[in-house]
């Protein structure tokens, strides 16, 4: 204890600990017991310490607020030892402000931005300040007010006011996300005092929750404090996908406007669409509300802008645009397709900012097309389609679309089928054919082009088969023809006067289908006939007026030849040769003419006991009386009235001869001496006389002789039984 002044003790405690109600100090006699103890209370304080980490600030450049860490605290609760703070705005004739322990508020002063102030501590041991001196607009430190959201399906526009007087100043804000964490960042430029501040925050989840927050900071200054949270939650994403189909005529185009929709929540309901055309050439614009989701349009030749947006009960979707250009004439690429599906590729285009889609109709190239289209970004040049949806013999054509800056164009054009199978339909054969005796041109018609066939035509089969009604073993061969576009071939080797079959199929890679059967016979070559004909004719004429100088020696050679030499004897006649050569043979009987004569043909049919043997006698002919003419012969006992009967026998009957009655005999021997007769082995020809017969003529005489000399040792004598037809002649 250390005495301060005679009744002044002072007593040094370390670390001594005091409350807001300062120290018990409790003083004793040393003698005195517990019980007789006297306790005194005392307060304790100290002198004032100057304010730590004192600094300003505004958030609104109306109000500036100050802020420090203030010493250690005593006697709060008595107000004669507690300290009291202010603060002084120096070279500002302005009074003290009365401050709290640990800040201070104070309205800024419109016609200054520097400030040099002092915080001032003050209690009954004396008085401590501390002085900072900055400028206002250094010392800005906007709190966003009022946050409000307006959630979009994928993103979220955030608006918050920042009060205050800023008008001019350049402020950066952060916009944070929860629970994503995601922070967006953006500067602003204040022009109004009552501006509303706004961003976007994308991309979002549809139909999600998240609450934000915001702060700011003048450019070039520390952050600001962030604003309270504001939940929200994004709207269902309700997504449209277009697609335009544009089919020109003469006077017009069809447009048709199709599109697919995508819900992200299940509750969402979409009342309408609304789909808008417009067009540059007319400068004309068409909406329409519909609940499909194809709409049909008239429009003129030009570019169509398309767009199609979502009504739903929460508000509207994205709307989505489309440009799209007249289609171009373009050559189509063939493609082949597998078990597995298309693998469509194209070449690249530059232009192609926006990518590439592909259309094409999943019922082929039938005249009701559903029509469907992929799109693809524009790096990418294939695309792989799945064999679901597509049919086998089926032909599909893809339009392959880039994406450029003024709308889509058609880029490239493929065709192909899923599988190839056979023909169906047959070519049929001209009938306009150019059919010759030795060859033939085929053609036939037949659109190899048409999208019905079940796959690509590569070519015809012809097979031709020869009949030869003759012969059991037909002629065919076949005739391939590799090009689809030509339909005629040429056939040479054909045969004049020949019926052919012809059948012409069509073929694919799968195979030839159906057959047409044509059958066709090719003409005669008449002039080939005529010129047959004609050359041995020239011939026979150009002989005859050669040798037509030379007529009557070739007549005597002729007559030397051809007729019997005079004085010669006859003998049986036999003839072996056909019964042309024996009736040529026979003209040589002939009857001397006579003045005045009746010819009668009677056909008889005689019996065997009227016929006649006819012997040939040497002794009943003689010579003539010289009274008579020279061509004539003269017979024993010859009648006043003569009669001459020829009868050619051109039947020989194949019965045996038989033996003769006594009549016949009689008869026989009777004329024995009045007839002349012929035998031959098969044909005989008789000139039988009854009573008188009329003598012959020399030559005819002469010719029977001879050939009866000629093959009377080769024949048996046996005389055939004959009928007869007799022609007779009466000189009167």
């Amino acid at each position: 204890m250390t005495a301060v002044d005679e009744r002044v003790r002072a007593i040094e405690v370390p670390s001594l600990e005091f409350g807001v109600h300062g120290v018990n100090l409790i003083c004793k006699h040393s003698a005195d017991s517990v019980k007789h103890r006297t306790a005194v209370v005392n307060y304790i304080t100290f002198h004032p310490e100057k304010p730590q980490n004192l600094s300003c600030m505004t958030t609104n450049l109306q109000i500036i607020t100050c802020k420090w860490i203030p010493s250690q605290q005593l006697d709060l609760d008595n107000p004669l030892r507690h300290r009291r703070h202010s603060l002084r705005i120096h070279d500002s004739g302005e009074a003290e402000v009365q401050c709290g322990v640990k800040l201070c508020v104070f309205a800024a002063l419109s016609d200054r931005s520097f400030y040099n102030i002092s915080v001032m501590v003050r209690n009954a041991l004396g008085e401590e300040s501390q002085s900072y001196a900055f400028n206002i607009s250094h010392r800005v430190f906007p709190v966003p007010e009022y946050v409000f959201v307006s959630p979009g399906a994928t993103d979220a526009e955030v608006s918050w006011y920042l009060i205050g007087n800023f008008t001019g100043l350049h402020f950066i804000c952060q916009i944070k996300m929860e629970p994503t964490g995601k922070t967006t960042e953006g500067q602003f430029v204040v022009t109004d005092p009552e501006q509303i501040l706004r961003a976007t925050v994308q991309p979002l989840q549809p139909s999600s929750p998240y609450f934000t927050t915001v702060r700011c900071a003048l450019q070039g200054n520390d952050w600001g404090s962030w604003s309270p949270s504001t939940n929200f939650r994004t709207e269902p994403l309700v997504t449209v996908d277009i697609w335009t189909h544009i089919k020109c005529q003469a006077y017009n185009c069809s447009l048709t406007v199709l599109w697919n929709t995508f819900n992200s929540a299940s509750d969402s309901n979409i009342k309408a669409f609304e789909v808008c055309v417009a067009q540059d050439s007319t400068r004309s614009r068409e909406c329409v509300k519909v609940r499909e989701l194809k709409v049909d349009f008239t429009v003129g030749f030009g570019q169509c802008n398309v767009s199609v947006q979502a009504i739903t009960l929460r508000g509207s979707s994205i709307t989505s645009y489309i440009s799209m250009h007249p289609e171009p004439m373009l050559k189509e690429k063939r493609i082949v397709g597998n078990s597995e599906g298309f693998l469509l590729s194209w070449s690249a285009l530059s232009t192609a900012t926006c990518g590439y889609a592909v259309e094409w109709c999943t019922t082929g190239n039938a005249e009701l097309c559903d029509l469907r289209w992929r799109k693809v970004s524009a790096n990418q040049t294939s695309l792989s389609l799945s064999a679901e949806g597509f049919r086998k013999g089926h032909r599909y054509t893809f339009k392959i679309f880039s994406c450029q800056t003024e709308g889509h164009r058609v880029h490239e054009k493929l065709t192909g089928y899923l599988e190839e199978q056979e023909p169906l339909s047959a070519p049929e054969l001209s009938y306009s054919l150019s059919i010759l005796s030795s060859s033939m041109l085929l053609q036939w018609s037949f659109n190899e082009e048409d999208s019905e066939h079940p796959g690509f035509i590569t070519g015809y089969r012809l097979t031709i088969q020869e009949h030869a009604d003759w012969t059991y073993s037909n002629r065919f061969w076949n005739i391939s023809v590799e090009d689809p576009h030509r339909k005629s071939v040429p056939v040479e080797g054909v045969k004049e006067g020949q019926r052919y079959t012809i059948q012409l199929a069509a073929c694919t890679r799968a195979g030839c289908g159906p057959e047409s059967v044509h059958t066709i016979t090719t003409p005669q070559n008449h002039y080939l006939l005529m010129a047959k004909v004609i050359t041995p004719l020239l011939i026979l004429i150009g002989c005859c007026f050669c040798l037509w100088p030379c007529k009557e020696t070739l007549k005597g050679i002729a007559v030397d030849i051809f007729s019997f030499p005079s004085g010669q004897r006859m003998k049986v006649l036999e003839l072996d040769d056909s019964l042309f050569e024996v009736s040529e043979m026979l003209r040589a009987l002939q009857v001397e003419d006579c003045k005045c004569c009746n010819l009668d043909s009677v056909d008889t049919r005689s019996s065997m006991e009227d016929k006649s043997w006819l012997i040939f006698t040497e002794e009943r002919c003689k010579p003539a009386e010289p009274s008579l003419p020279e061509e004539e012969l003269a017979w024993d006992e010859l009648a006043a009235e003569r009669v001459t009967s020829v009868t050619n026998i051109t039947y020989l009957s194949s019965l045996p001869p038989r033996s003769a009655s006594p009549a016949l005999e009689s008869s026989r021997s009777h004329r024995a001496n009045y007839v002349t007769s012929l035998n031959t082995n098969d044909y005989v020809t008789t000139i039988n006389t009854d009573e008188y017969v009329s003598p012959l003529s020399p030559s005819l005489a002469a010719g029977l002789k001879a050939v009866s000399d000629v093959r009377s040792e080769a024949r048996p004598q046996h005389p055939p039984y004959l009928s007869s037809a007799s022609l007779t002649s009466t000189r009167r």
